[in-house]
């Protein structure tokens, strides 16, 4: 039985479940490892990541299920620390003790203070804005309701012009005769002529 020369060995394998596991620990893709081993094995991150999905992601699920615990646990360490740096920033002093637990009244005194001195001037703005923008809708609803009057008035008078020309007309003709039919004997029916 022959082998390929491009086949993949156990030695490959495990250099690909490697970085794979590693990036998701850090909290990198999947895919930026497929490229890292592609560059090694001189292969496409296609292959790469063809070779993870079809085999050897198999013998590593726990393994990967340990890497995105780990990669949670360092997330929430991280965003821990962003927490406190943020906290000591805040214009209001919360105690040592209690930097942990940020109640809601802590929250709502955050924003009262903070809140109206960013957005007052924004909120001005927008507020003038919108009402140029009602007054320009309010003009242009008057022109319409004025054209809306001037067209149904039209309408109207069209429509009595039009009734007058009418009976003008069915006055004007005169009464056609009666016509009178008799059968034929097959039944059909025949014009008689006066």
């Amino acid at each position: 039985m022959n082998i390929r020369q491009d086949a993949w060995s156990k030695e490959n394998d495990l250099l690909l479940a490697t970085a794979v596991l590693k990036h998701v620990k850090v909290g990198s893709t999947q895919l930026k490892a497929f490229e890292e081993v592609g560059e090694i094995l001189n292969r496409t991150a296609a292959a790469c990541g063809f070779r993870w999905n079809a085999v050897v992601r198999q013998y590593y699920i726990p393994d990967m299920e340990m890497a995105k615990k780990e990669r949670k646990q360092r997330n929430r360490i991280e965003s821990r620390q962003v927490g406190k740096k943020t906290a000591n920033k805040l214009p209001f002093f919360i105690p040592k003790e209690s930097e942990n637990d940020i109640t809601m009244s802590d929250v709502i005194q955050y924003l009262t203070t903070i809140a109206p001195a960013e957005n007052a001037a924004s909120l001005q703005a927008e507020n003038s804005r919108l009402q140029r923008e009602l007054e320009a809708v309010k003009k242009e609803l008057h022109h319409l309701k004025e054209g809306y009057t001037s067209m149904q008035e039209d309408y109207e008078s069209l429509m009595q012009i039009m009734e007058r020309a009418r009976k003008l007309v069915v006055f004007s003709e005169e009464v056609p005769a009666s016509v009178k039919f008799r059968m034929e004997r097959n039944g059909n029916l025949e014009k008689v002529a006066e």
